[in-house]
């Protein structure tokens, strides 16, 4: 092979080395990235639920938060407006201003508090009792028919009475109670109104003694020798005497005399 081929050669296979020694290698794949890689893992939310036992209702002035007795609240009187503590907080005392609370009712047991205040936790007030509930016109508490308030006509309320209370016939105005609805029964109460104990409808009072029932007086029936051997009810009287009893041994009036045991004596009673 002559110089001048050699050379020529020696010209074309430089260049493609160098091109093939300046080539860079081939990467090796990325692994794909996954999601959980993309960002860190959510924890889960730690259960710092810690269900709070209940709040304190007190009644107060709605501009001043001052304090007032809970009459305001119940007969929702002009100004006056229910507030509610947590049972942790200090409760005021009637005419000291409320702090930490709310207007809105909070979810769970509510309890009220005596007019000294003190810690909720310690003064808190259970109210269970029963109540009979009438409809009233809420701005005169004159009692109304039930039917308003079962069709919720506007301007008519159910107002609470406690049974020691006393319940308002149809037309006049209720007192002492509360428009608040209880966390207890409420009794529906008889038009005629009363005691709220006897006017509730359906109502049985634990309190009340227990009737015991009345049995007719025992009348002998038979005798051996004058000695009584045999008693039965009476069932027919004439006169306030036993003439008849169930067993009939007496037999029915008649014009005949008889002699029957009454007042735990024999009498002879003669009817014509």
């Amino acid at each position: 092979m002559s110089a001048l081929i050699r050379l020529r050669l020696a010209a074309i296979v430089a260049p493609v080395l160098m091109v093939a020694g300046c080539a860079a290698p081939t990467p090796s794949p990325t692994p794909a990235r996954t999601p959980a890689t993309d960002a860190p893992t959510e924890q889960p939310a730690q259960d710092t639920d810690t269900e709070d036992p209940g709040f304190i209702e007190i009644c107060v002035n709605r501009k001043t938060l001052v304090r007032v007795n809970y009459r305001g609240c119940d007969d929702a009187r002009p100004g006056r407006a229910w507030y509610f503590l947590p049972l942790r907080a200090k409760v005021p005392a009637t005419g000291s201003k409320a702090k930490k609370g709310s207007f809105r009712q909070p979810s769970g047991e509510t309890y009220r508090a005596p007019a000294k205040g003190g810690v909720g936790s310690d003064v808190m007030i259970t109210d269970i009792d029963d109540r009979v509930q009438v409809c009233v016109r809420q701005a005169t508490r004159i009692r109304v028919s039930d039917i308003r308030c079962d069709d919720g006509e506007k301007g008519y309320a159910w107002y609470y009475i406690r049974m020691d209370g006393h319940v308002p016939r149809v037309g006049r105005q209720a007192e002492e109670g509360s428009f608040r609805e209880p966390y207890s029964e409420a009794y529906r109460a008889r038009r005629s109104g009363g005691d709220a104990a006897k006017a509730a409808i359906d109502y049985e009072d634990p309190d009340a003694p227990e009737e015991t029932e009345e049995t007719d007086e025992e009348h002998c029936t038979a005798t051996i020798d004058g000695d009584c051997v045999d008693t039965d009810h009476c069932v027919e009287t004439v006169d306030g005497v036993c003439t008849q009893t169930d067993d009939e041994s007496l037999g029915p009036v008649s014009g005949k005399c008889r002699n029957v045991f009454t007042g735990k004596r024999w009498t002879r009673r003669c009817r014509y």
